[in-house]
């Protein structure tokens, strides 16, 4: 399997690295400026080229960093950039609660920075996608993205009532946000449209019934898309992706981008002390992961980097996006992607009952 090669993105022109760099971290206030900037750096220095962010991420703090760090470089042709569509950043100069509205799983749904001021509102229509785009440009400070995926159109965010409306919002015959999307491609603004596919505790019973997979085939309808961000769905501990979201992206030609896959930190920290997918981990989580690590064990190579590898075996995988907050997570996650992991490893977690059997795995 070859690690280092850049790939095709479904059916799309753009090609990236299989190793990308997942930019949500360095949204975060708690990473200093100069550490943001350095971690993105030193991703470069480790041949990454595919960066992946948002204005959800640090509520457009990701992008102004990721775009500063990246100003540097002299050849724009030689990376690609992801950002994403669907959330407005709203001025709002006095804090006003009555914005403040949670999601099903009762997180805030439309936070608004302390520091900034702005507050997230959704909106897929045609007119809200092209100010996102050219928003996220401006606090990027680049001229062009090389990619736009639709962000959080899920039950963990929006009540039943809610995703009708945005799909409404996204519908050519509605409010044509998917005509938006179309657009930029066909002029050449982008070479590629996306859309978000989470898996995390707060949408969880969405993917236990075929609510959240008939999400996706329902999007996939209303847009042309080239490829899905899987974020949970399809890590080494999870696999629920293979039932009809993977297979639809095979019947369509569609690739696959896969964030977290060390499903927010849990696969890295082997002690069982970090979040698993942002969360608390459950009990049958804990009890999987020691089981898997003590196979890694008999076999001399760490649980990252089999995480890591396993997701970039499926056909339809084009890149893993892991995070990072310091200059030396880029380079573990080379040396992760770069470990030789014997062929025996895959069948002994599939043997034990702790890989779905069906899953593609390297060497296979």
């Amino acid at each position: 399997m070859d690690l280092t090669s850049p790939r095709r993105v479904g059916k799309s022109n753009l090609y990236v690295t299989p190793l990308g760099f997942g930019g949500g971290t360095i949204g975060s206030p708690n990473v200093p400026n100069g550490t943001s900037l350095d971690t993105v750096v030193a991703a470069w220095g480790t041949g990454v080229r595919f960066f992946d962010t948002a204005p959800w991420y640090g509520l457009g703090r990701s992008e102004r960093r990721l775009g500063l760090a990246l100003s540097g470089i002299d050849h724009r042709d030689g990376y690609c950039i992801n950002t994403k569509v669907g959330k407005s950043l709203v001025p709002e100069t006095q804090r006003d609660e009555r914005k403040r509205t949670l999601s099903p799983g009762g997180d805030v749904r439309t936070p608004r920075d302390p520091v900034t001021g702005f507050r997230v509102e959704f909106d897929y229509t045609y007119q809200r996608i092209r100010s996102q785009h050219h928003e996220s440009l401006q606090r990027l400070g680049h001229s062009r993205v090389d990619s736009l995926t639709i962000h959080d159109i899920d039950y963990g965010y929006h009540q039943p009532g809610q995703i009708e409306k945005h799909l409404e919002e996204l519908d050519p015959n509605g409010g044509r946000g998917a005509t938006a999307l179309h657009e930029l491609r066909s002029q050449g603004a982008i070479k590629a449209i996306g859309c978000g596919c989470n898996l995390e505790s707060r949408n969880a019973d969405s993917w236990l019934t075929s609510a959240h997979e008939d999400l996706c085939e329902r999007i996939a309808d209303l847009v042309d898309l080239d490829f899905f961000v899987i974020a949970g769905g399809y890590t080494l501990l999870e696999t629920r992706a293979l039932r009809r979201v993977l297979t639809l992206c095979e019947q369509r030609d569609l690739g696959v981008i896969i964030a977290a896959p060390f499903a927010s930190g849990w696969l890295v920290d082997e002690d069982g002390r970090g979040s698993y997918m942002y969360d608390q981990a459950p009990v049958d989580i804990v009890e999987k992961t020691r089981h898997m690590v003590n196979v890694c064990n008999a076999h001399n190579v760490s649980l990252a980097a089999v995480a890591l590898q396993f997701p970039l075996a499926h056909p339809a995988v084009a890149a893993v996006i892991p995070g990072a907050k310091s200059p030396n997570e880029p380079k573990q996650n080379r040396d992760y992607l770069m470990t030789p992991i014997p062929p025996n490893l895959w069948q002994t977690l599939k043997d034990e009952g702790l890989l779905d059997p069906d899953a593609p795995t390297p060497h296979s």
